[in-house]
């Protein structure tokens, strides 16, 4: 691993994606909390070629990441709502402990080449610390990638305000259209040479700050936090590459057992187009997170229309119930819920 890179990754095995699937069974009685997040499980990024993503992130982030698999159970295809699916994925993870998916679909209709400003209502972006951003700007353009960030007009890395203080940033785009911000950290918060214990998180550019919100809260159980006024700031503009003048609004949530956050961000005073992508797509994200109580959650979808991969929640496995949905800007989230099995009764004698 290079000295720059804020993660480490290693083979992630206990995920719903790994799960094999099963006969159908009943829908699981519902809880008797409130419909919650349990824990966060891995981000999702779906690739053009995976063999080639994966050296793109080798190359420019020094990532450690396993060889891809094929998948083959018919769980996936179950889930995407898909006959005939097939599947290749690199699954790893986070030094936090939560992954990191990177896919590849075939048999299956996909779009290719799509790609969102970050500024653009549906824009998912991967938050990376690192330990020389300009290592990495360097990197990313050796690898194919994008500089998308503008430092006095030119691209390249700005500075920026974050909790810690000052930092310096660069947003990029991938070879597959998807987003990363890579955010320069003190070597005070590494807990090996080279490796950052934390920080790792994801961001969506959204539409509407209220509508987003509400949704969260009303399906998920998930109260964000931030300030709802809207505000200028030259150093986020010139990261996000917007024009000086625009204004925007930030809130976001903790994953509960985690150190990751999901970070939202509503922009105006500039054109956006909402950019949507479907599970297979090429640069398509979101996030896979275990809840307590999926038919309620479905229930709540429902009601509120939200658009469903997964018309309704599938057995994955024998004891994972699963579906995939949108929220409001299209971001994907695949909801599981895991469920014990009985205990085995005890031999008599």
């Amino acid at each position: 691993m290079r000295g720059f890179c804020a993660v480490v990754l290693s083979v992630l095995v206990t995920v719903p994606m790994a799960a094999q699937s099963a006969a159908p069974a009943p829908a699981p009685a519902s809880s008797n909390e409130a419909p919650h997040i349990i824990s966060l499980s891995h981000f999702i990024h779906a690739t053009n070629k995976l063999d080639a993503t994966i050296a793109f992130y080798r190359s420019a982030f020094g990532m450690t990441i396993p060889e891809p698999r094929v998948f083959a159970s018919e769980g996936a295809a179950l889930l995407n709502n898909a006959p005939g699916m097939s599947l290749r994925l690199a699954m790893a993870r986070f030094s936090d402990g939560f992954g990191f998916e990177l896919t590849e679909f075939s048999n299956v209709d996909r779009k290719l080449g799509l790609q969102g400003l970050p500024t653009d209502p549906g824009a998912v972006q991967l938050i990376l610390p690192v330990r020389n951003v300009d290592e990495v700007v360097t990197n990313v353009k050796k690898a194919g990638g994008e500089i998308l960030s503008k430092a006095n007009g030119a691209a390249g890395a700005v500075e920026i305000t974050t909790p810690k203080g000052k930092a310096r940033a660069v947003i990029v785009r991938d070879i597959d259209g998807y987003l990363v911000r890579a955010v320069e950290v003190p070597a005070a918060d590494a807990t090996l040479p080279g490796q950052v214990q934390s920080g790792v998180s994801l961001s969506l550019a959204v539409k509407s700050m209220d509508e987003t919100s509400k949704f969260y809260r009303d399906v998920l159980g998930v109260q964000l936090e931030g300030d709802s006024k809207f505000q200028r700031g030259k150093e986020l503009a010139a990261l996000y590459g917007a024009p000086a003048d625009s204004e925007f609004r930030q809130t976001g949530f903790a994953f509960p057992s985690s150190k990751a956050r999901q970070e939202f961000i509503e922009w105006k005073g500039m054109k956006r187009t909402p950019f949507q992508t479907r599970v297979p797509d090429q640069g398509a994200g979101g996030w896979v997170a275990r809840v307590n109580d999926l038919g309620t959650m479905h229930k709540a979808m429902k009601t509120r229309n939200t658009p469903m991969v997964t018309p309704e929640p599938i057995w994955f496995s024998k004891t994972t119930w699963d579906i995939f949905v949108s929220d409001p800007d299209g971001m994907h989230l695949e909801l599981f819920q895991t469920i014990p099995q009985p205990a085995a009764p005890k031999p008599t004698n």
